[in-house]
């Protein structure tokens, strides 16, 4: 096999950078260990949280903001690819501030960000139940962010392979790439054991497993897996419209009318075990803003692992080694950060130089020391 560029990784960000560089005419091949979408990617929750989620402005907060804003457009896209609607929904999201919590505190983020102009509405204890009459009556206060939205990360993924495939992506699953190939110090190709394969240009986006295969490049890139835990409930008729927040925990409604809890973060190594522990504080945390939740079916839980870095940021662009390219370590916002990742990996690729949004995150920061965010998003 000869390609124009070989993606390592079938995930969220492979395939989106796969379909790019695809439809603008290049061979490329994605190889992924397990299934394509099988880790983080179909694991996560699905939410486009630009603002809710932020703890400040820079280089991150502007790279989150510019790929919600390419959303409509790539859900609308890979229907059109793939026939699969990705069920993006734009009814905003609520951030609830609980009983006993400080709500100057709790939503300080909102300050900073209606004063630089976003959209977000404070709610009052009062107020909430006319927007989302299922939340707790002890909720002091809210935020409603608008134009934070959300998509069906399942679906999305399904969308993804057919897309791909049907624009000559060859999608080799069940396949691990076990060693990037060199020509002095030019990226020649990568081998899944005995077997190599070349190509012009490689990417690795291989989330929590991408770090084995840049240490013996002299890649000093660490991506640790962050597990997150997750349950389904499901019950009707479902109490409400759109994604909840607290200080503890997300709470994500599907058209299928399945509620969505997530997510814990824990540092276990690559153990995807779903525990008593991370269950129970889940529920506990849910059922306080949603109360009638306690009433609901349970109707799956599970695990992923996030790929997550020193400094919670992702780590995208060149790595000094030619024609080889990072995108990973996207933590928590794989799915919100899959439309920009793919435009500007593309851009650097077909272009040959680095977009100056890509220079923030590249591998060099961990070398000088420095973050590319001066309050990066870590909640």
């Amino acid at each position: 096999m000869n390609k124009d560029a070989i993606i390592v990784g079938g995930g969220v960000i492979g395939c989106s950078i796969a379909l790019k560089l695809a439809e603008a005419g290049l061979k490329v091949a994605v190889i992924e260990r397990g299934r394509v979408g099988c880790e983080a990617s179909r694991a996560a929750a699905g939410m486009l949280a630009a603002q809710s989620e932020a703890t400040g402005v820079g280089p991150f907060f502007d790279l989150c903001l510019r790929s919600r804003a390419m959303y409509r457009e790539f859900a609308a896209h890979l229907k059109d690819a793939s026939g699969i609607d990705v069920e993006y929904k734009d009814e905003g999201m609520l951030v609830v501030v609980l009983e006993g919590e400080d709500v100057k505190e709790s939503t300080r983020w909102a300050s900073w960000q209606a004063e630089a102009g976003f959209p977000l509405e404070r709610l009052s204890g009062s107020a909430i139940g006319d927007l989302e009459p299922g939340v707790t009556e002890s909720a002091t206060g809210a935020i409603f962010i608008p134009d934070d939205h959300q998509v069906e990360n399942r679906r999305l993924m399904d969308a993804l392979e057919v897309a791909i495939k049907r624009a000559g992506v060859e999608l080799m699953e069940g396949k691990e790439v076990t060693r990037l190939l060199l020509d002095r110090r030019r990226i020649a190709g990568v081998a899944c054991g005995s077997e190599h394969f070349n190509a012009g240009t490689v990417v690795v986006a291989a989330g929590s497993w991408s770090s084995a295969l840049l240490e013996p490049l002299g890649l000093n890139v660490e991506v640790i897996p962050a597990r997150g835990q997750m349950i389904a409930v499901g019950g009707r008729p479902c109490p409400i419209k759109r994604v909840l927040h607290s200080s503890k925990v997300y709470v994500v409604p599907r058209r299928d009318g399945r509620i969505l809890i997530g997510a814990t973060i824990e540092y276990a190594g690559f153990q995807k075990s779903v525990t008593v522990n991370g269950i129970h504080s889940l529920l506990g945390a849910a059922t306080e803003v949603v109360p009638i939740l306690k009433n609901f079916e349970m109707i799956e839980s599970w695990a992923g692992l996030r790929p997550d870095t020193a400094d919670h940021l992702p780590i995208i662009g060149p790595t000094g080694v030619e024609n080889l390219f990072l995108a990973t370590g996207h933590f928590r916002s794989g799915i919100l950060l899959a439309p920009i990742t793919a435009q500007l990996v593309a851009e650097g690729i077909l272009s040959g130089s680095v977009p100056d949004e890509l220079k923030p995150f590249g591998v060099e920061r961990f070398r000088r020391g420095t973050s590319a965010d001066t309050d990066p998003k870590v909640n």
